[in-house]
């Protein structure tokens, strides 16, 4: 007989170690801190792309320039309303907007566009590497995604600059 109280009472210690781990795995959070860090420096970013992007209003030469710096401002501004909800459904701060400068040392008239290109093409390399630093170490699915988004499109534009340059 005690060995059967034995054994139930094992089962039974089993069972609620089992329930509470299988608890603390379910509260387990969906991102990590690279998740929140990427979002909040993303944001930034981003940001500073469209102060980048306003700077060519007026100023570029080319329809080229003229037509990427418009495309760019819509696609940020639709991924930082993305990563601030977020942020904001983790209770993570949202960083607010810099201030502007990103772009207003560039030169004006003829060497606007080759500066322009120059100083897009730094900062988009940077934003692939930011996506690229996430995609290793963060968890939450939709930052992951977004991360792979920017790496092919700003790749690709990227390469696109590149040629306009050489």
């Amino acid at each position: 007989m005690r060995t059967k109280t034995a054994i139930v009472v094992l089962l039974g210690l089993g069972m609620l170690l089992a329930t509470g781990c299988a608890a603390a795995a379910g509260t387990e959070k969906a991102y990590a801190q690279a998740d929140v860090t990427f979002n909040q420096e993303m944001i930034t970013h981003h940001q500073q792309t469209i102060q980048l992007a306003e700077a060519a209003d007026g100023r570029a030469g080319s329809s080229y320039v003229r037509d990427l710096a418009a495309r760019l401002v819509p696609e940020e501004r639709a991924d930082i309303a993305m990563m601030e909800s977020w942020l904001r459904s983790w209770s993570e701060p949202v960083p607010m907007e810099p201030d502007a400068g990103v772009g207003a040392g560039l030169p004006r008239g003829d060497g606007f566009d080759r500066a322009w290109l120059t100083a897009l093409s730094e900062h988009l390399h940077h934003g692939v590497m930011m996506a690229e630093s996430v995609r290793k170490s963060g968890r939450h699915g939709p930052t992951l995604e977004l991360a792979g988004k920017i790496i092919q499109v700003q790749n690709a534009e990227l390469k696109e600059i590149g040629e306009r340059l050489a």
